[in-house]
């Protein structure tokens, strides 16, 4: 499994909570914090997770399926990936002794179709600054998605990144200058995120 990105966790030096439990944060101060998590992070760490094909699991309600000694088990991806809290250690839901088998996924929902944007400060080879999925569905009398309360935080409504439609927000010379100022105006946010304030 991918591990996070964060240049003072892999520096195997700087004061780190993910790497050695209560020696502290030093991104939290450090330099570069552009590249750490805006939302989902905690006073103890704020690595940001660097899977793109993650959120889009998530976007599709994956399911894991795992194995170990005491029998198999299912896990919502929705709820494999922990945030950091008190125990930044604890980066998923896997037990020490169980391996994945597999994961499954949902059939598309007839008449939809979906997207994911990516947002970074490079055109290549970059971890996302912020990340967006959409889904559209027609012909559909209702229809109501319930978020589940450890991504609720991390996702923003889709008004804002989808502010003239994704198919729009897809084309990087329409969206660069909107997407920075989305950037821009959920970093100024992050330490209200990060103190709890």
């Amino acid at each position: 499994m991918q591990r996070v990105r964060c240049v003072y966790f892999r520096d195997g030096l700087s004061a780190c909570n993910k790497r050695a439990p209560g020696s502290g944060c030093a991104a939290i101060e450090g330099l570069n914090r552009n590249v750490h998590a805006v939302l989902g992070g905690s006073p103890h760490c704020i690595a940001a997770h660097p899977s793109d094909m993650c959120v889009a699991m998530v976007a599709i309600d994956a399911t894991i399926h795992v194995q170990g000694p005491n029998g198999k088990r299912d896990i919502a991806f929705d709820d494999f990936h922990l945030l950091p809290g008190d125990t930044p250690w604890k980066e998923h839901a896997l037990d020490a002794d169980e391996m994945i088998t597999h994961v499954t996924l949902d059939a598309p929902m007839p008449h939809s179709w979906s997207a994911y944007l990516k947002l970074r400060d490079r055109a290549s080879y970059q971890f996302a600054l912020a990340t967006s999925r959409s889904s559209t569905f027609r012909n559909v009398a209702a229809m109501q998605r319930t978020e589940q309360p450890r991504t609720e935080h991390a996702r923003r409504q889709d008004t804002e990144a989808e502010w003239h439609g994704i198919t729009r927000c897809l084309d990087p010379k329409v969206a660069n200058t909107k997407n920075q100022k989305i950037a821009d105006d959920h970093i100024e946010e992050a330490p209200q995120h990060i103190d709890g304030r």
